[in-house]
């Protein structure tokens, strides 16, 4: 193997800057790489390469920096896809819980904030770190995308389905006087059963940065309880993808304003 490979961030780093102008710039041998915080076998193992080799300063340069550039760019692969998992807990498995990751997206805001639910219960718990980022930044654009249901057999007129989740979610879910704008799909309204269709996607996107898709819904079971799984994503294409699509269904008018 490479025993640059197996050396860590801080010796590459100071091999780095002794193979440029320091104690190797004009070749390296054993004692002058244990300078550099290697232990003696790593040394011996490192200068018995270069020999092998014939590589030059120069080249023990490139060859460190592709390995730091590599390990940079795992490091960032690793924060843009980071898996989360609510449930039980596991011996020796790490869970990273879905409530702790929403906060943490929610706060991540600084322009605008996006939030899509197929269910909500207990709102004003769940939904509390938005309004509190909301007050401590009045700039901060809010939209909440939710599911208005209509239940199995319900003929009751659309408009006063409507009205009366505006009251409840007003109520219930929402009951401070700073107010995020809220759409809904109306697909989920058919009268006819077999038309309807759902708003059943979950997930909050920070400024087309950060965004955290999931099973879970935004109700406190989902957020504490449930075994759910998501994926947040940063750092990529994929939160711009996702804000633009939405905003496209809201500029098309197949998503409709509920406040």
């Amino acid at each position: 193997m490479n025993p640059f490979v197996e050396l860590s961030l801080s010796q590459l780093e100071s091999l780095r800057s002794a193979f440029q102008n320091g104690a190797l710039k004009y070749g390296a041998n054993a004692e002058g790489l244990r300078q550099q915080t290697l232990s003696a076998k790593q040394a011996q193992h490192l200068d018995k390469y270069l020999k092998e080799r014939e590589l030059s300063p120069a080249a023990s340069i490139a060859i460190i920096e592709a390995i730091l550039q590599t390990r940079e760019g795992a490091s960032n692969l690793a924060l843009a896809q980071t898996l989360v998992v609510t449930g039980p807990e596991i011996e020796n498995t790490e869970i990273l819980k879905t409530g702790s990751r929403f906060i943490e997206v929610v706060q991540h805001a600084r322009r605008e904030l996006m939030l899509a639910t197929f269910a909500l219960y207990q709102g004003d718990q769940i939904l509390a770190p938005i309004y509190q980022a909301m007050v401590q930044n009045p700039k901060l654009n809010v939209t909440l995308i939710l599911n208005v249901p209509r239940k199995y057999g319900d003929t009751t007129l659309t408009e006063q389905v409507i009205e009366a989740y505006r009251r409840d979610f007003l109520t219930k879910h929402w009951p401070w006087e700073i107010r995020p704008k809220v759409y809904h799909f109306p697909a989920s309204l058919h009268l006819k059963a077999s038309d309807r269709a759902s708003m059943h996607c979950k997930f909050v996107l920070a400024d087309e940065e950060r965004c955290f898709v999931t099973s879970a819904n935004f109700t406190e079971a989902a957020q504490k309880k449930n075994i759910e799984v998501g994926i947040e994503l940063s750092g990529s294409y994929e939160p711009k993808a996702l804000s633009t699509y939405f905003k496209a269904l809201i500029q098309g008018e197949i998503l409709a304003r509920l406040i």
